[in-house]
């Protein structure tokens, strides 16, 4: 019996994801694992699926999903996600796998990705490839392990096509059968069939319609991704806001509330929140410990010059017995000038 460990990314309340164009990424995604769940029972035997949430009411940390495919000892982990970026021209349909993935990684994401290619062609899909990257749920499960990011929430036309319970369809099949493919599950003895009872997208609700600023002459925002997102905590009962301007203020978030930021303005006036923006001024990053692979005197000299260069007060730990690896307390965009550092340097670090 084959294991597969599912992760719908994300999760209500405490993270919706990417938001935009009316809807939550956390919701597009569970939507896609249930489609997921329903191919794979409809056309195939031999396995059984755990998942690390089948609602919108279940948070889990991204160490905990992590941790729960590698005790049940499942054969295969598959994370569902939605894409978002700043420019919202961004679209297309890309997978990732650990950039120190192993042999069986790669040709699970291989098998997948080609399942993918006719969906892609068949709706005209900008194929932005297999790539690597270090996320969390990729580097700490110890199986084969794919994450999928089925096109861009911030691109209208995308949403669009997201809100298509076929056009999700099609992807979710794909999945399913790239990991069928893969495990190499018994086929049903009857042809393979289309999900008979589609469930609807949720999305957010609608509100009566107000004057909308004109995108000229909102600030410009820089998306972090699920990547480089970080979290704060808010100072005091705080209000957020619909656009990037800080106008229309939607609902309160009360004083000591966590949350994600996945983006900011210029000048880091607003930061984009779960739902819209909130004042920077308002709340306060959070730290968090990054500890670095092995570094060499050269290397250790070039990060200390970084963190001198983008006046970043934090204190690099070095620890010299065995292999050198440091550590190093950050928060906010300095943790994200952190990250991205170490991700252009390809120095390992978690």
């Amino acid at each position: 019996m084959k294991k597969i460990y599912e992760d719908a990314g994300h999760g209500l309340p405490n993270d919706p994801g990417a938001v935009g164009n009316d809807l939550k990424e956390a919701e597009v995604v569970l939507t896609i694992q249930e489609l997921f769940n329903a191919y794979l029972l409809a056309n195939y035997e031999g396995f059984e699926i755990k998942s690390t949430r089948t609602d919108n009411k279940t948070f889990l940390p991204l160490a905990e999903r992590a941790r729960g495919a590698n005790r049940w000892n499942a054969d295969v982990f598959i994370s569902f996600h939605i894409n978002s970026a700043a420019n919202e021209k961004a679209t297309g349909y890309e997978d990732f796998i650990y950039k120190h993935a192993s042999l069986a990684s790669k040709s699970l994401q291989n098998t997948v990705h080609e399942q993918v290619l006719p969906v892609i062609q068949k709706h005209n899909v900008t194929n932005r490839g297999k790539k690597t990257a270090n996320y969390a749920v990729l580097r700490m499960t110890n199986m084969p392990a794919t994450l999928t990011e089925t096109m861009f929430i911030s691109n209208p036309k995308d949403a669009q096509n997201l809100k298509s319970i076929e056009f999700l369809k099609d992807f979710a099949s794909a999945y399913a059968e790239g990991v069928a493919k893969f495990l190499g599950l018994k086929a049903k003895d009857s042809t393979h069939v289309v999900v008979s009872k589609p469930v609807e997208v949720p999305k957010e609700e609608t509100k009566a319609p107000t004057e909308t600023p004109k995108k000229e002459q909102l600030p410009k925002v820089t998306s972090l991704g699920d990547k480089y997102s970080f979290q704060v905590q808010a100072l005091k009962d705080i209000g957020v806001y619909k656009y990037a301007d800080l106008s229309e203020n939607q609902r309160t978030l009360k004083k000591d509330t966590v949350f994600s930021v996945y983006g900011y303005t210029e000048g880091a006036k607003a930061f984009a929140v779960p739902s819209g923006f909130v004042q920077a001024k308002d709340v306060v990053p959070l730290f968090v410990t990054i500890t670095t692979g092995g570094l060499s005197k050269d290397m250790e000299t070039e990060f200390r010059a970084f963190l001198k260069k983008e006046q970043i007060g934090s204190e690099l730990n070095l620890y010299v017995k065995g292999n050198p690896s440091a550590t190093i307390e950050v928060a906010g965009l300095d943790l994200v000038k952190v990250k991205q550092f170490l991700d252009k340097k390809d120095w390992y670090y978690k």
